[in-house]
């Protein structure tokens, strides 16, 4: 398959998923392959699935967070949040579903360079799965914030800021308030793109760079802390766009 993929995840029985900036939502069948489940019909870069098998999408060309349900054997797809306060959605970029916060976290990026660093516009926001409320973490201050990942007690929620080339630390308070600051700053590369946390707490973070200027890839492991333990080579791709790790 040539089609770039995006955002690999599983759902609660654990078939493995990934979408495409073509629209499609692909499965990987029990032979290997990846097959279209359904479409979008815009540009998906995110998708989560809850625990009843239903799912949220990031689409950038819809500017919105789309839910998935299948009702009488029929796939139905809405728009879920399009804007905050009057002002449309950028274009969703990833997202994580907090099952104990009853929270989904995303952030709001536009495609590449519509935030960046003359114009650092994008957002972070928590929709309240109880409320249906949209709350800002960050507004309208970052450069190309994309992937997202939470520690294993749901307290902590990283956030790469592409264009800034650093990873975010947002501490989730159980009084709805959150604190955010840098917890990693790299050098080199263009910027991280896709995180993942490891059932020990480790940060995965997925170093992005284009093809013109590099060959290989490289994943950098950082410990709760906030240190550099150790990178990983991925050769002959650089253009990283998704890291996950199983829970089944």
């Amino acid at each position: 398959m040539n089609l770039p993929l995006y955002c690999p995840t599983e759902d609660s029985e654990g078939n493995l998923f990934a979408v495409s900036t073509n629209g499609d939502v692909f499965q990987m069948t029990a032979e290997g392959a990846m097959e279209v489940a359904f479409s979008t019909g815009g540009q998906p870069t995110g998708l989560v699935f809850d625990s009843q098998g239903s799912s949220f999408i990031a689409d950038l060309a819809h500017q919105a967070i789309l839910s998935q349900t299948v009702t009488n054997d029929r796939i139905e797809i809405t728009p879920v949040i399009k804007d905050f306060d009057g002002n449309n959605l950028k274009g969703p970029n990833s997202m994580v579903l907090s099952e104990k916060n009853n929270s989904l976290f995303f952030t709001d990026s536009g495609p590449l360079g519509e935030t960046n660093l003359e114009n650092p516009t994008g957002s972070v926001y928590a929709i309240d799965l109880g409320v249906s409320m949209l709350k800002p973490i960050v507004y309208s201050k970052l450069a190309h914030p994309s992937g997202v990942a939470l520690s294993p007690s749901e307290n902590i929620l990283y956030v790469a800021e592409t264009l800034m080339n650093r990873v975010l630390r947002v501490v989730i308070h159980s009084s709805g308030v959150y604190h955010t600051s840098v917890f990693y700053q790299f050098s080199g590369r263009l910027g991280p793109t896709a995180l993942a946390v490891s059932p020990d707490g480790k940060l995965y973070v997925a170093r992005f760079d284009f093809t013109e200027a590099n060959n290989n890839g490289l994943i950098s492991i950082l410990s709760d802390s906030g240190e550099c333990e150790e990178e990983l080579v991925v050769q002959d791709c650089s253009e990283l766009t998704g890291l996950f790790f199983s829970k089944v």
